[in-house]
């Protein structure tokens, strides 16, 4: 018998035995990415009938831990108890102390783009109210912030604003487009209120890649350059003014927002022949913009004087001053009045590899009066990758990695890109094809969970917004081992995520200095996520 059928007999058996839906394996050939099982990498295939869930936590007794596991060859969210016992049975002890707090976590999320809605639409209604739930419902791995592209981005089929008409300052002409009522609206609306079922509320936000073409020195959305004339001007300030109209036209759906950016990724501006939407704006100039223009504008409508804004938007590599001269955060907020309007600053994952966990724990730290969320993240992006993976590992492992050194570095969140995309990683209307971490397969009405989806899992899951960061303490850290810690706001209960990012096996031993004489004993396999779970 082939190895193929051996894993899916295995399977289904286990399907058969266990009380919850655990993951139906879909196995795919992958040679040279370096998964276990020779070549073997697997997925979890959902359809109208069928998806894996995570087993509830229900009431932890406080003599035991739960520990969910997801491994490279064989687990996905699957949970074992274990007792606290006396006595350690390692030297590599986790010591978690929730006496010493750090930052506050808003939550995890991902973006609901034209290509995410145009994915959704491509599956029958069971199958899209399915893969929603997995991200939003109850069952669900609590996602709680969303981000939303302000008209057009390269995750469209074409390029558009909601202003098409040349020089209308008073954007008379102003309107939704036909993606809006499509391909967003009614599945933000969905994940509202699948939020609210789970007893949460859904944080949004949302930036423009670009102000209307006639607005740029270019002329089009597409490509970098700047906009046109000053920016205390009439088309910075007609910008400003776009990005309120746009606030009230989903107000008058229905739809409010938590959140807003200037502009997504100001430095791709620079770029003259940039393949897609992009506008430049340096530091000084999102200042200025924000402290002139569009901090006034926003502040001065009852709708958006609470809404948050967030500066950068753009690489690791600006936020830190080590890798520029001067830091985006150092320029904007030396000016008081620019800092007044400013909320906190927002962060892409692309450049994450030139700058290391330390220098961005300081920069943040710099600056504790200002929040830093994560805001933009995915794989498959890179022009020597494939765009889609099925069932690989390196990529999950790539984010639950970036999520621990940017949360233990003091960030508040970490929000994923597009939540589904297709099996080419689309519709991408410039072919910027990536990965995602749920790929639809409308030809057969599935979808395929990836093991990016679970990475995130081991932290949205557990980590709820108000829970607090905590101080641990790996010793003698064994190399490729990774962890971070949060206690929940009553006090009560510890989460603790692990990494192993190596091909060896690793124990360890938890120690919660409230008990300090008790030890909860694991072992993390070679390759392996765990996400522990304890009372005190």
């Amino acid at each position: 018998m082939g190895l193929f059928r051996v894993l899916l007999l295995i399977n289904f058996l286990f399907v058969l035995i266990d009380a919850r839906r655990s993951c139906a394996k879909q196995y795919y050939h992958q040679k040279g990415d370096g998964d276990l099982l020779g070549d073997v990498a697997f997925g979890c295939i959902c359809n109208a009938t069928y998806c894996d869930d995570i087993e509830p936590l229900g009431a932890l007794q406080a003599e035991y831990f739960a520990a969910y596991i997801s491994t490279q060859s064989l687990n996905r969210m699957d949970r074992i108890d274990f007792y606290f016992t006396a006595f350690p049975n390692s030297s590599t002890i986790a010591k978690v102390d929730a006496s010493k707090t750090y930052q506050t976590i808003y939550g995890f999320g991902g973006a609901i783009t034209d290509a995410v809605g145009i994915n959704l639409l491509s599956l029958s209604q069971p199958v899209r109210d399915t893969l929603m739930k997995q991200y939003y419902g109850p069952t669900g791995i609590d996602y709680r912030i969303t981000r939303v592209p302000m008209a057009s981005c390269d995750f469209s089929t074409r390029e558009y604003s909601y202003s098409e008409v040349a020089n209308d300052f008073e954007l008379a002409h102003f309107n939704l487009t036909q993606e809006d009522y499509l391909y967003k609206i009614p599945f933000i609306k969905q994940a509202q209120d699948l939020v609210k079922q789970n007893g949460g509320d859904l944080k949004l936000f949302t930036t423009a890649w670009s102000a209307p073409g006639w607005m740029k020195k270019s002329g089009k959305m597409q490509g970098g350059g700047e906009m046109l004339g000053e920016l205390s001007g009439p088309y910075y300030k007609t910008f400003a003014n776009y990005y309120l109209r746009f606030f009230e036209a989903y107000h008058n759906l229905g739809i409010d927002f938590w959140g807003v950016t200037p502009i997504n990724e100001p430095s791709a501006g620079l770029v003259p022949n940039y393949r897609w939407q992009a506008m430049f704006m340096s530091a000084e100039m999102e200042r200025d913009y924000i402290r002139d223009t569009l901090g006034p504008v926003l502040r001065g409508s009852n709708l958006t004087k609470n809404i948050k804004i967030m500066a950068g938007d753009d690489q690791r590599t600006m936020f830190v001053s080590e890798s520029v001269l001067q830091s985006w955060p150092d320029i904007i907020l030396a000016d008081a009045a620019a800092a007044s309007f400013i909320d906190g600053f927002a962060v892409h994952w692309y450049d994450d590899w030139f700058i290391i966990e330390s220098e961005l724990a300081k920069s943040v730290a710099k600056h504790p009066e200002k929040f830093v969320l994560a805001t933009e993240a995915c794989t498959g992006y890179m022009p020597n990758e494939q765009n889609v993976l099925p069932g690989n590992w390196g990529r999950a492992e790539q984010y639950a990695l970036d999520i621990i050194e940017d949360l233990r570095s003091g960030l508040v969140g970490w929000v994923d890109w597009n939540i589904v995309l297709d099996q080419t990683g689309g519709p991408n209307w410039v072919n910027n094809t990536v990965d995602s971490p749920i790929i639809a397969n409308s030809t057969v009405d599935n979808f395929l969970k990836q093991p990016m989806f679970y990475a995130l899992a081991h932290f949205s899951y557990f980590v709820k917004p108000g829970y607090q960061r905590v101080d641990l303490d790996l010793g003698t850290q064994e190399p490729g081992l990774d962890g971070v810690a949060f206690v929940s706001p009553d006090r009560k209960q510890r989460v603790l995520v692990l990494q192993n990012g190596t091909p060896l096996n690793i124990t360890l031993s938890i120690q919660d200095t409230k008990r300090p004489t008790r030890f909860g004993n694991l072992l993390m396999p070679s390759h392996s996520i765990k996400t522990v779970v304890w009372n005190n």
